[in-house]
């Protein structure tokens, strides 16, 4: 997918160059677009402005605006003619594009100063990122809610971008199957749990996830007037000794286990198993990077990173392959799949043998 192109000597040279300077065309690129030059250049993209002109009407040095545009040019997100720079379509996306916007904050506000410590993270098993630059707790999850602003507005722009791709296409799907009981595993700020209520007003969900995350979610759900039918219970989720309740219609997982490494994710998937009245199903949610096209595939796999440094220290973005070995160890199998829902996800159901 990704090495399809052959590259002669100096053009896989260049490439590696590109790789070996990523975090400083990285944080060029970033300001280029906080700075509003980005912007500036694309309400000017006929004529193009020079460096006198850009600094005229943004303020920042003549030395500041030097530095950022001649690596914008280097990275291809500007043109250089006539002592004029002019916006490519690369400065376009930067600019404009809400994936990358949300990527690229997500990667600087959450990853940037704890994937430093990649190297301790992949061979202690631990998010040692997380623990030198936002909290000693042994993932981020339970302090989800107390990062700072940045950080947090960031990690929730992340998270709902991607899930909101998919989003008013499960309500649909699932407020058709006539469930009257769901468990939403991980259910975070409620979204899910609002949204399904709302459009299937017989389904009852219940919450279960750190208790910081239900106190917003219940208090989504009284704004949305679900409140009646939102339940909320916490727990330690990775506390396998602990049963979830029992007899529900439905266990919902969306891009949930993917936040955990392979031990956590079989025994998750079990106990939402044990969980099922005769007639249930799991439903889990992932944008696994095999069943995705090669930009899609391209931001997850490179997403894993952050799980190891920042998140866990063990978990990564799964292919759906992956996947369906973990249901079947956890004695489900997998009925179906739906792919291609919203940003390359799949709907994947699964049901006792």
């Amino acid at each position: 997918m990704f090495n399809d192109k052959k590259s002669n000597g100096q053009e896989a040279l260049l490439e590696a160059q590109k790789i070996a300077f990523a975090p400083i065309i990285f944080q060029c690129a970033r300001l280029l677009r906080d700075y509003g030059i980005f912007e500036l250049l694309q309400k000017n993209k006929k004529t193009g402005l020079s460096i006198e002109e850009i600094t005229d009407k943004i303020d920042i040095t003549t030395y500041a605006a030097q530095i950022l545009c001649e690596s914008g040019y280097s990275m291809s997100a500007l043109d250089l003619r006539d002592e004029k720079y002019y916006i490519t379509t690369i400065g376009y996306f930067l600019q404009t594009d809400e994936m990358t916007r949300v990527n690229m904050d997500f990667n600087h506000d959450v990853n940037y100063q704890g994937l430093f410590f990649l190297d301790e993270a992949l061979k202690e098993q631990r998010p040692a990122g997380l623990h030198e630059i936002f909290s000693k707790e042994k993932t981020i999850y339970p302090i989800l809610s107390e990062l700072p602003q940045k950080a947090k507005t960031s990690w929730f722009n992340f998270d709902h971008f991607y899930s909101d791709a998919t989003f008013k296409k499960l309500v649909d799907i699932m407020s058709k199957k006539d469930i009257k009981t769901l468990l939403d595993i991980g259910g975070n700020t409620g979204k899910w749990a609002i949204g399904l209520t709302s459009a299937s007003k017989d389904t009852i969900v219940t919450i279960l996830d750190h208790q910081g995350q239900i106190d917003v979610a219940l208090k989504n759900a009284k704004k949305a007037g679900v409140k009646d039918r939102v339940l909320g219970k916490a727990m330690d989720l990775l506390d396998h000794t602990i049963a979830f309740p029992k007899g529900v219609d439905a266990v919902w997982m969306s891009q949930f286990l993917d936040c955990f490494g392979p031990n956590d994710i079989v025994n998750l998937i079990r106990r939402s198993g044990e969980a099922l009245d005769e007639n249930g199903r799991v439903y889990i949610v992932e944008p696994f990077w095999d069943k995705s096209n090669k930009i899609g595939s391209y931001c997850l796999i490179n997403t894993s990173p952050y799980f190891t440094a920042l998140a866990n220290g063990t978990s990564k973005m799964y292919r759906a392959s992956e996947m369906e070995n973990f249901v079947n160890k956890a004695g489900l199998e997998v009925e179906s799949q739906i792919n291609d829902l919203g940003f390359n996800s799949t709907l994947m159901v699964c049901k006792k043998p």
